[in-house]
């Protein structure tokens, strides 16, 4: 029973993503679909983001939280790559957090 729940799910992951490139392949999209498609992931990517730092910046964390976020949002308008605006965003949330930690003792 196992293995037939298996393949099922599979095969539905499969055709979930083939359906989409056979059909659209024939037909297009208005405009205002292919917008909204078009920064899909990045929103998706935002909200993931916004919700990680809505859990995290609390106590001792806020400042360096709101500091990383400032950072990756100047990274981010100034088109810097997904990659680049983790790393700054990373190295300053450490370096502030650390920096917080030096004080408080």
């Amino acid at each position: 029973m196992t293995w037939l729940v298996i393949l099922a799910v599979g095969a539905g992951s499969f055709l979930f993503r083939l359906v989409p490139l056979l059909v659209l392949h024939r037909v297009s999209l208005p405009e205002g679909a292919d917008r909204v498609i078009r920064y899909a992931g990045c929103a998706a990517v935002t909200a993931l983001i916004t919700l990680s730092a809505r859990g995290n910046a609390t106590g001792d964390a806020t400042l360096p939280t709101l500091l990383a976020l400032g950072v990756g949002i100047v990274m981010a308008v100034r088109q810097a790559s997904m990659f680049r605006a983790l790393v700054a965003g990373l190295a300053v949330y450490a370096m502030a957090a650390l920096l917080i930690a030096l004080i408080a003792r």
